[in-house]
């Protein structure tokens, strides 16, 4: 019988050993203020905000690259990032106000960075702003009277340019089109920020 009980005892150390060295899938990793890093499908936690926010994303891969806000309740709200294979550009958040997003789910196949930031620290947008894929861009002051915009976009997919308030709360649609674009729209009164989803190149001109 005590043969019988040490050899019991004998595996279920081992089986406590094993179960401790299980390797336990990689999380993203907070690496700096608001930027995380990892690799494949995960949800990343941030400090629940209402805040209009963006997000800087890229991806290092070949498959499927999305991500989406998630509330505290774990509700879809925006769609930040939908390609295939590699990635960089920057999208906002919560520029309706009626959310409280936290956490990021992301689905990927390789290695990727997001990085949050409020919304006043979207790239400044001077006279003329030129990019590739998707941004946000920032007025030093709301925009005031009548102002035109000359806009180019060079791409085969969904090409769209929202104007934000000086809250960063939607204002206007400007552009909605697929594929290469020109053409030139006014700029509301009251414009501080402008979304730009792109999957080319393109250039804004304030005039």
């Amino acid at each position: 019988m005590r043969l019988h009980l040490r050899a019991l005892v004998g595996l279920a150390t081992l089986a406590g050993a094993f179960l401790l060295s299980t390797p336990v899938p990689a999380q993203a990793a907070l690496t700096t203020a608001g930027t995380y890093r990892g690799e494949g499908d995960d949800v990343v936690r941030i400090p629940a905000t209402s805040k209009p926010s963006i997000v800087k994303l890229t991806h290092q891969g070949d498959s499927n690259f999305a991500v989406w806000t998630l509330t505290t309740s774990g509700k879809q709200v925006d769609l930040l990032a939908n390609a295939i294979g590699d990635y960089k550009g920057t999208a906002a958040f919560n520029v309706n106000g009626l959310n409280k997003i936290r956490s990021l789910s992301v689905t990927a196949d390789g290695a990727w960075t997001l990085q949050v930031l409020p919304i006043s620290k979207a790239r400044y947008w001077t006279i003329n702003a030129k990019g590739s894929g998707s941004d946000v861009l920032r007025l030093t002051t709301a925009s005031k009277g009548l102002r035109r915009l000359t806009i180019r976009h060079s791409g085969e997919s969904n090409f769209a340019v929202w104007a934000l308030d000086n809250r960063g709360q939607y204002l206007n649609l400007l552009v909605n089109k697929i594929g290469t674009y020109k053409g030139r729209v006014v700029l509301p009164s009251g414009t501080r920020y402008a979304t730009v989803t792109a999957d080319g190149a393109w250039t804004i001109s304030r005039g």
